[in-house]
This record gives structure tokens, C-alpha cells and sequence, in this order.
């Protein structure tokens, strides 16, 4: 049973959203070795969400846990998948001079995972580290879940940290692999088919 009260995204929302999820990933091994400087990462968070997470505000392809937004979870349906080339272009420009080349490289390698059949691709999920292990991770997967099965598509991610991986697997995810290029940290992309 849900501890947290769960609402899909509107625009209204989107910058409280916003707010929560840059202080989830703050500590994100894979965004903050593309960001290392603090500044950098502060400026260049709200481009990342528009250029990997696409509208979910306009969609709705999003829920969050209020009582002051506690963490959330952006996803894209079989029709909204992003322009993977804009995506390219924003993380090579906006990632720190010296590392430019190894992270368009990385995130090329993200689509080598991705399902041929029709998916939904979430996106991020974090929560404001004040309310990191009280179950909003796993009452915003479980709400993602039910919408997943109802939907009958399979679930896409690209965990960064295997504290993830470990939820995920408890959760019903199945690690594909673990994909890393130069001297970034890893990434697990990871699958959830429906029930």
C-alpha cells in the first residue's frame, strides 16, 4: 500500500518538480561526472529534464508526491520519445569542455538497450534527499507500474547507481547490462515487462 499520496504532473507543477528532482540528482554519479561543478550542474539540470525527459508537464507523463514535493518520476510513452539528436547536441554543449567527446559517446551507446517494440521510457525518478528512504521511490515505481501493466507496454530505464539496480530488481526489473565509456561511472539499463 502507498505511504505517499501520488499526482500526474501539470505545468503548474513543473518548476516545484523541477526543484525536487535537481536535489535528488545532485548526487547522481553518472550527471554529476557530465556536471562536476556545482554551477554548472545548477545551470544546466533544467536543460538536461527538457532535452531528456521531453514536455511531461504538457503530457502528463509524470507523477510526483506532494506534501512540498517530496520526488517524482518522469516518464515518455511509445508516442513521446525525444529528438535523440537535440538530446546529443545539448549534453555535448553543455557538459564540461574536457569530457564533451565521452559523453556524446555514452549516450549513444543509451540506445543500443532501448526495446525495438514499443515501450515507455522512464526517464528520472528521484527523491528531495529530505525524504530519501521513506518509500517514495517505490510508491511512485508502484503508481508507474499499475499504469505500465494497464497500458500493457514494457517499462525502459538507465539506472545510475546500483542502489537502484537493487530496487529495481526487488521491484521486477531485469539489468541488461552495465555500460560505462572512458572514465565515466556506469550505467545499467534495465527492463520491466508487464504483468
Amino acid at each position: 500500500m502507498a505511504r505517499n499520496e501520488i499526482k500526474l504532473v501539470t505545468p503548474f507543477v513543473e518548476e516545484k518538480v523541477n526543484s525536487a528532482l535537481t536535489l535528488a540528482f545532485a548526487t547522481c554519479p553518472l550527471l554529476r561526472w557530465m556536471y562536476p561543478e556545482p554551477e554548472r550542474y545548477l545551470q544546466q539540470f533544467p536543460g538536461f529534464v527538457k532535452y531528456y525527459c521531453g514536455t511531461p508537464y504538457v503530457t502528463g507523463s509524470g507523477a510526483f508526491v506532494e506534501n512540498g514535493t517530496k520526488g517524482a518520476l518522469l516518464w515518455q510513452t511509445a508516442h513521446e520519445h525525444v529528438d535523440f539528436n537535440e538530446l546529443v547536441a545539448f549534453v555535448g554543449r553543455s557538459t564540461t569542455d574536457s569530457r564533451q567527446d565521452a559523453v556524446v559517446r555514452l549516450f549513444e551507446k543509451f540506445n543500443e538497450y532501448h526495446p525495438t517494440e514499443p515501450y515507455w521510457y522512464m526517464t528520472v525518478i528521484g527523491a528531495d534527499p529530505a525524504y530519501q528512504r521513506q518509500g517514495v521511490g517505490s510508491d511512485l515505481l508502484q503508481y508507474w507500474h499499475r499504469l505500465c501493466d494497464e497500458a500493457g507496454v514494457i517499462a525502459y530505464c538507465e539506472a545510475t547507481s546500483l542502489s537502484a539496480v537493487r530496487l529495481y530488481e526487488r521491484m521486477g526489473w531485469t539489468v541488461l547490462g552495465t555500460v560505462s565509456e572512458h572514465d565515466s561511472p556506469p550505467y545499467y539499463p534495465t527492463v520491466r515487462h508487464p504483468k
